[in-house]
């Protein structure tokens, strides 16, 4: 429902009451504080939860990405997934440590290591509470980063085979229609890709869903960015940055998918003014 400040009064209460609860800190404490960009909060919530539970993975990744969010800081995300198995699976919206270390490779324009990483897992689809995206999809966008155009299409047209096929069985999952616009983007099918972007306007976790509805309109942003719709991206960007979200400033300077309309001087200003 997106009541955040009402969220944090509860949090606040529960924590009085059941002080030693470390999901209590992870989901509503370090989970609530990144996504209203209370970064202090998030980590002080995080480091609470890994006082209770050392091992608890979830936590350690969260409060690496508390550290990107707020500062841009790969090092920190590397360091946590250092210590974290490749098969660790996590659920939500992290789905497992090999799809952070893609994510971690990409950020860092790492082409080979992001490819080295897809070949491990060829044919592996991460699936979460917000992404469903074939490490075809990743194997693209590393494709396209290095320059190759011939390899580039091959892989985002084997991700588009895995989505067609899923979306017959899951034809209003969101998810896979954010993956599928993205790889027809991917694919300079620019006239499909916007379709794409205008079904998941008018779907109903984007309309209300506070918590998920912010994934939804990153990835249509994102969709809209490569499509070639840079006013319609940006309209959307400074949205998400004008109220609680997952996007922030850095994770727009880092990710690569935002190339396209890096040079807008609507983009430039917006890291300008939210920068601060």
């Amino acid at each position: 429902m997106g009541e955040w400040n009402e969220t944090l009064v509860a949090y606040q209460k529960a924590s009085e009451l059941d002080p030693r609860d470390a999901n209590l800190h992870f989901d509503l404490g370090a989970g609530t504080c990144q996504l209203t960009r209370r970064y202090a909060g998030a980590r002080r919530a995080a480091d609470r939860v890994l006082d209770l539970a050392p091992d608890l993975c979830e936590a350690i990744l969260n409060r690496a990405w508390t550290q990107v969010l707020s500062a841009g800081n790969l090092a920190a995300l590397q360091q946590a997934l250092s210590a974290i198995p490749a098969s660790q699976e996590f659920g939500g919206e992290r789905v497992s440590a090999r799809y952070q270390r893609c994510t971690l490779l990409m950020f860092s324009r790492d082409v080979p290591g992001l490819l080295r990483e897809c070949l491990r897992a060829p044919d592996m689809v991460f699936s979460g509470q917000v992404s469903f995206v074939p490490t075809s999809l990743f194997a693209g966008w590393a494709h396209q980063l290095g320059g190759d155009g011939a390899s580039s299409r091959a892989a985002f047209e084997s991700a588009r085979a895995t989505l067609d096929r899923e979306l017959r069985q899951l034809p209003n999952d969101w998810r896979l229609h954010a993956a599928r616009g993205l790889t027809l983007a991917g694919l300079g099918y620019r006239g499909e890709a916007r379709r794409e972007a205008d079904w998941l306007r008018r779907s109903e976790v984007y309309a209300r869903d506070a918590y998920d509805g912010p994934f939804l309109a990153e990835d249509r942003a994102r969709i809209l960015a490569q499509a070639g719709d840079a006013d319609e991206a940006l309209d959307e960007i400074e949205r998400l940055l004008s109220q609680p979200s997952w996007l922030s400033v850095h994770t727009l300077r880092l990710d690569p998918r935002w190339d396209p309309i890096r040079s807008h001087p609507r983009f430039q200003a917006l890291l300008k003014k939210h920068g601060s």
